[in-house]
C-alpha cells in the first residue's frame, strides 16, 4: 500500500486550485496540510490572495507571506513530505526547496526545457508552434531547470486562442501531475533536461502590442492571440484602424487575397460583429475589439 504523504501546496495563481489540488491528492491517497499564498506584484489584483484563502478547504493550514525566505522556518512544523508549486512567481529560497524528503516539484505551464519563463503560452502562439502543454519537475536554484518528471501536451488549430483552450489545458493537471506522482514517491531525481534545447519565455515588452497591418494576416493573428489578459495584465494588441486607435482582443483567419492594389491597414468591410483589415498578403477579420482613445 502506498504511503500517504503530506503535502503542501505553493500558489497564487488561482483560487480553484487549492480545492482542486486538496481533491487530487485524496484522490491519491495523499493529505494536503497546507497552502502558501501571497499578494503577488502590485499589478495584481489585491483580492486574488484573499480569495485563494477563501477557497481553500477546512482543516487546511493556510500561510500569507511577502517574504519567501521565511517560508522554510514557517513550513517545517508542518512535516512536508513534498512541497508542490504550481503557478507562483516568486524565487523560493534553497532552504525551502530542500525542506521535504521528497523534494519541491514544480508544475510548469510549458514544454521544458523550450519555454523557461514566466509566460510560455503567450510564445507559444507568438512562434505559432500548434500545441501548449505542462511540464511537472524537481525544482532547483535555476529557475525551471530541473529534472522533468511528466510532460503533457494539447494541440491547437487556427480558431483557438487562450480563452478556447484554457478549460482542456487546465484539464491536462491531473493526468500530468497523477503521472509524476508514482516517480516522485519512487524517489525517481527526473530526466535531465538536454540543455542544447533550451529557450526562454518572458513576458512581453509594450512594444510587441503594436500592430504594423504591413506584416503577414497570421503574424498578426498570433500576436493578437499571444496577448493573454492574465496576472493582471492587460491583453490585447493596439492597431490602427481608419484613422482611429484599437485595443483589439481576438481575430480571424479567412482566405482570399484582396488585390495588390489594395494597401495593408485598408479597412475592407465593416460590421456589426467584426471588422475586415488588409494585411500585407490578404484580409483579416477582427472579432473582439475596443476604442483605445
Amino acid at each position: 500500500m502506498t504511503e500517504s504523504l503530506r503535502v503542501v501546496l505553493i500558489t497564487d495563481a488561482d483560487e480553484q486550485i487549492p480545492p482542486a489540488f486538496d481533491q487530487l491528492m485524496r484522490a491519491h491517497g495523499h493529505r494536503l496540510v497546507g497552502v502558501v499564498t501571497g499578494p503577488g506584484s502590485k499589478s495584481r489584483p489585491l483580492t486574488t490572495y484573499v480569495d485563494i484563502v477563501r477557497h481553500t478547504p477546512p482543516g487546511i493550514d493556510i500561510i500569507v507571506t511577502s517574504h519567501p525566505k521565511r517560508l522554510a522556518r514557517m513550513l517545517e512544523p508542518l512535516k512536508p513530505d513534498l512541497i508542490w508549486v504550481l503557478g507562483f512567481l516568486q524565487i523560493l529560497p534553497q532552504d525551502l526547496l530542500d525542506l521535504p524528503r521528497l523534494g519541491t516539484i514544480n508544475t510548469h505551464g510549458g514544454i521544458l526545457p523550450k519555454y523557461r519563463g514566466p509566460n510560455p503560452p503567450g510564445w507559444v502562439f507568438r512562434n505559432d508552434e500548434g500545441e501548449i502543454g505542462w511540464t511537472v519537475h524537481r525544482m532547483t536554484a535555476g529557475i525551471d531547470e530541473g529534472p522533468i518528471l511528466a510532460t503533457a501536451t494539447l494541440p491547437y488549430g487556427d480558431d483557438d486562442d487562450f480563452d478556447s483552450l484554457m478549460p482542456q489545458w487546465i484539464g491536462l493537471l491531473p493526468g500530468v501531475i497523477g503521472k509524476a506522482l508514482p516517480r516522485i514517491i519512487a524517489g525517481d531525481p527526473g530526466d535531465p533536461q538536454d540543455e542544447r534545447l533550451v529557450g526562454y519565455a518572458p513576458l512581453f515588452d509594450e512594444s510587441w502590442r503594436e500592430i504594423d497591418w504591413a506584416q503577414p494576416a497570421r503574424s498578426i493573428h498570433n500576436k493578437v492571440r499571444s496577448l493573454m489578459s492574465t496576472r493582471g495584465e492587460e491583453g490585447g494588441a493596439f492597431g490602427e484602424i481608419a484613422g482611429k486607435r484599437y485595443l483589439i482582443f481576438k481575430t480571424h483567419l479567412v482566405e482570399g487575397i484582396t488585390g495588390e492594389d489594395v494597401q495593408p491597414g485598408t479597412l475592407i468591410d465593416r460590421r456589426t460583429d467584426r471588422l475586415t483589415i488588409q494585411c500585407s498578403d490578404g484580409p483579416l477579420e477582427i472579432l473582439k475589439w475596443e476604442s483605445a482613445e
